[in-house]
């Protein structure tokens, strides 16, 4: 089960910041249309910071849950990678769309 929630909050991360990455922001537009956008990627926002929360949670569980300085380095280098994947994710993809 702990293996099915880290693979789907893996894909949730990549589609998310695929998805953010796409949304166009361009001036001159009106206020709804505005406001439309902002709700949309404050939406995809949430939950690309849902799965940087799981992620590492998820490995340290599956790694075995210590309570001691490995389950720190565990968490702390699994959000690292987390959060440099995602960096080099949502830049290739908004460097294809744009």
């Amino acid at each position: 089960m702990n293996y099915l929630l880290l693979i789907a909050a893996i894909f949730l991360l990549l589609i998310a910041l695929r998805k953010i990455s796409m949304i166009k922001y361009a001036k001159g537009i009106s206020t709804l249309k505005e406001a439309k956008q902002n709700v949309i990627s404050m939406l995809w926002g949430v939950l690309v910071i849902s799965a940087l929360i799981i992620i590492p949670y998820q490995v340290w569980v599956l790694t075995g849950s210590s309570q001691y300085w490995d389950g720190v380095y565990i968490i702390g280098g699994t959000a690292l990678l987390t959060i440099t994947v995602s960096i080099i994710s949502y830049y290739k993809s908004s460097m294809k769309f744009n």
